[in-house]
């Protein structure tokens, strides 16, 4: 509940009032397509154990189940922070919210080329320019995102932590190489 006495609103009711101006569902459900297209696009691309093994990438690449799970939960996230924004009343601000969505699909499909780009291809320099554009499209997304409604910006801003990450292990790499 709103806290008249300090001015001050609870999270839960923050999370209540934002819940109340979108559709959870349409995020779910783009969270969820999102994820099944990337594993869909995992699948055909094959496992990353043959290229890891191949590159000698063993000792500074973590074991794969951990980076798939994370990197599975990263499509989920982007995916339902597009959802929300996409189903999301703006009020005034659709503008921001359609430039925000026009970078999401932007970076959705560079981020499914990723993955074969990396793994597929072993083009390990193109795939660290990628990574890095793909970062810089997130954070043009976070923002856009964060304008319409700060709880998907703030969703958003642990998909921008992973790809850091993600880019840190792109150079690790490409100079291992």
């Amino acid at each position: 509940m709103y806290h008249k006495k300090y001015g001050k609103m609870t999270v839960n009711a923050w999370l209540n009032s934002e819940m109340e101006r979108s559709n959870p569902i349409v995020m779910v459900a783009i969270g969820t397509l999102l994820t099944v297209i990337a594993i869909i696009v995992r699948a055909k691309v094959g496992s990353p154990y043959q290229t890891i093994h191949a590159m000698n990438l063993d000792a500074i690449i973590p074991p794969v189940w951990i980076m798939t799970l994370l990197w599975s939960l990263s499509f989920l996230t982007v995916g339902c922070a597009a959802g929300f924004v996409l189903a999301y009343r703006a009020c005034g601000r659709d503008g921001e919210k359609y430039k925000g969505l026009l970078f999401f699909v932007l970076l959705a499909v560079l981020e499914l080329c990723w993955y074969p780009t990396f793994f597929g291809a072993h083009l390990v320099f193109l795939s660290t320019l990628e990574a890095i554009l793909i970062l810089c499209l997130s954070l043009a997304v976070t923002f856009s995102f964060y304008r319409v409604t700060k709880f998907a910006g703030m969703l958003l801003l642990l998909h921008d932590i992973w790809l850091i990450y993600m880019l840190i292990l792109n150079f690790a790499v490409l100079f291992h190489i």
